[in-house]
């Protein structure tokens, strides 16, 4: 009963703060607040995004409604909020139950229950941004709103209320993905509903009153130069529901051999786009073809589980169908893996970002089964992580996890591309946002504790020698007056890797684990970039491989760049690495760092790319994939 009464309660109290906040959007010369900040000029939902500017005074949606009458509403009256929600039952059918229907009922009570989505273009578009938000997965509430978007059933009012109510809950995804999207996007649990700021739904409701619903709606999308390419991309895999053919081979299938998956490689290489270079066929206009009936088929989770579940060293087979397309009985000539299908495969690889050998192994075999669906729900998963990516696009380094890809941009020009080698799964690289601080010329190596127990101290256990083998130093603890250690004078029998009192340090050197520059950068962490001794780990196609710091391949260009922006020259440089003096070199401006997580993009040459899921954080796309018929039909 106390639980009941504090929800009512709670709803009690939204309703107030709704008609609080709403009745002042109806005043004819209400003031908008120009405080409200979002991650790209334009549109903020709320004060909550840390990432944000300020909305231009200029913006459509922060001026007053065009219509002077709006302000004559007043605040309703407990009989009209009654009478609306007696609407909204009245209008939508059995099964279908609004999610914020005590905000809804004071909502329409406000309008007195006038519809608020006349602009088709609006609702055009919000149906797209809300069918891909189904699609990724992160909130199943989204595939109850597109289910019920696409019942034909639904009357046009009750359509107006599924798509406010689907509003609300969009509304607050858009203002709390700033702050939560680590929990929201790269989680395996649903985040909870709730109700979105005030000031947030005030917009809107402004937004619908000035005739601006549709350009409101825009500004709800990521303001990323990613958003448009991926959503054309996705539009244009969901136009391929043809069943997908399957290899069924488990060994490795070389160039010259003979195989009876090759008729179905040579329908995947040419549906993909891979075959003779050639491109997928663009999705025409909305305006110049009809509406497509079908739908594409289900996806099963044999095939989800490709994507979702493969960390770096546990790659499986996925299973075959049981309806390929293909025929049966074939010539021999056309089990071939020819020469034509081995180009067409290394293009493929190079768009899985795998090593483009032409050899079809198990992790080549899995992406080629991975159907056109299941790579729709990637990118619409993908398409929501662009809303944490900082569109500033100046200054500032770029490290993308899965890709195993660093980029440092100068004033919004690429000078440095560089492989890099990440966290393993069971030690992941984190998500973050940072900046360089200083540029560290033969850095020592402190050994974190977690390192020590689990790496380190195993090996000097059975092998005292391997400590001075490479340049460890014991220390008696973290002060800086800690005394050294001679390893061979500690019982080593005493001791063990969860009890092991001291510190080690590594000195700089030839085989110092952090090589000759690490890059500083805060971090609760205790993350960072830098160099290795080991660069033939870059030539792997999977390299997860590190304790959760980023190895940087082309360290020695990243810091000359630094050091010359720090006034070092090249003899400079040089002098101090060969002394081996520990040097730290201040940055004069810091250079942002944003250590992010993308599965899927559109590459420049307007291809998709996908890479393999390291972390598993796509696993929310299983979900997604439920939901592919209704998604399809408003997105189209």
């Amino acid at each position: 009963m106390l639980r009941h009464n504090k929800s009512l309660w709670r709803r009690m109290f939204i309703s107030c703060l709704l008609i609080a906040g709403l009745a002042p959007a109806y005043a004819a010369d209400a003031p908008v607040s120009d405080s409200v900040d979002d991650l790209d000029p334009g549109y903020i939902p709320s004060q909550e995004n840390p990432v944000i500017r300020t909305m231009p005074s200029a913006d459509p949606l922060a001026q007053s409604p065009s219509d002077p009458a709006a302000g004559a509403t007043a605040v309703p009256a407990a009989a009209a909020v009654k009478h609306s929600r007696e609407m909204i039952a009245r209008e939508l059918p059995a099964g279908i139950s609004p999610h914020y229907l005590n905000e809804l009922a004071t909502l329409y009570a406000v309008r007195n229950n006038a519809p608020m989505w006349p602009d088709r273009e609006a609702v055009r578009h919000f149906q797209q941004q809300i069918a891909e938000v189904s699609l990724s997965g992160v909130q199943p509430q989204f595939l109850a709103w597109t289910q019920w978007l696409t019942r034909p059933d639904v009357s046009a009012m009750g359509r107006d209320i599924i798509l406010s109510d689907a509003m609300m809950g969009y509304l607050q995804f858009v203002t709390g993905v700033g702050q939560r999207g680590e929990q929201w996007l790269y989680g395996d649990r649903s985040y909870k509903l709730s109700s979105p700021p005030v000031i947030d739904i005030q917009r809107w409701q402004q937004a619908v009153d000035g005739g601006n619903l549709a350009a409101f709606i825009r500004l709800l999308e990521p303001q990323h130069p990613q958003y448009a390419k991926m959503h054309q991309a996705l539009k244009t895999m969901l136009t391929d529901i043809t069943p997908w053919p399957q290899l069924n081979g488990k060994e490795s299938l070389r160039p010259g051999q003979l195989s009876d998956d090759i008729p179905a490689l040579r329908e995947i290489l040419k549906r993909s786009g891979m075959l003779n270079g050639q491109t997928p066929t663009p999705l025409p206009t909305a305006d110049s073809v009809p509406a497509d009936p079908r739908t594409p088929p289900p996806v099963t989770e044999s095939q989800q589980s490709v994507m979702v579940g493969p960390a770096a060293d546990s790659l499986t087979p996925s299973a075959s169908t049981a309806d390929p397309v293909v025929v049966a009985t074939v010539d021999v000539q056309d089990k071939v893996y020819t020469a034509e299908l081995v180009e067409a495969v290394k293009r493929f690889q190079t768009w899985q970002g795998l090593g483009a050998d032409g050899i079809i192994g198990r992790q080549t075999r899995n992406w080629l089964n991975v159907p056109p669906q299941t790579r729709v729900t990637l990118l619409a998963l993908n398409i929501q992580r662009l809303r944490l990516l900082n569109n500033q696009g100046n200054t500032g380094i770029l490290v993308n996890i899965p890709n195993y890809s660093l980029v440092y941009y100068h004033e919004g020009n690429e000078i440095l591309s560089s492989k890099v080698i990440v966290g393993r799964p069971s030690r992941k690289t984190p998500l973050m946002r940072s900046a360089l601080s200083n540029v560290v010329l033969n850095p020592p190596w402190n050994v974190p504790t977690s390192l020590v127990r689990n790496d380190i101290v195993p090996k000097a256990m059975r092998d005292p020698s391997y400590l001075v083998r490479n340049d460890f130093t014991v220390l008696s603890g973290w002060s800086n007056d800690a005394q050294v250690i001679d390893p061979y004078s500690i019982n080593w029998n005493m001791v063990s890797p969860a009890h092991f009192p001291y510190r080690l340090r590594q000195a700089p050197g030839p085989k110092s684990a952090l090589g000759r520059y690490k890059f500083n950068m805060p971090s609760s962490d205790a993350i960072y970039l830098h160099d290795t001794p080991n660069h033939n780990l870059f030539n792997n196609d999977m390299r997860a491989l590190s304790s959760g710091c980023v190895r940087v391949n082309k360290a020695a260009d990243l810091a000359n760049m630094l050091l010359q922006d720090a006034g070092w020259g090249n003899a400079r440089i040089s002098g101090v690495l060969k002394e081996g003096n520990t040097t730290f070199v201040p940055i004069r401006h810091r250079i942002p760092v944003n250590l992010f997580y993308l599965t899927a993009w559109v590459a420049d040459d307007g291809k998709p790319q996908f890479r393999t899921d390291i972390y598993n954080y796509d696993s929310t796309v299983k979900k997604g994939a439920e939901g592919l018929p209704q998604a399809q039909r408003l997105l189209q």
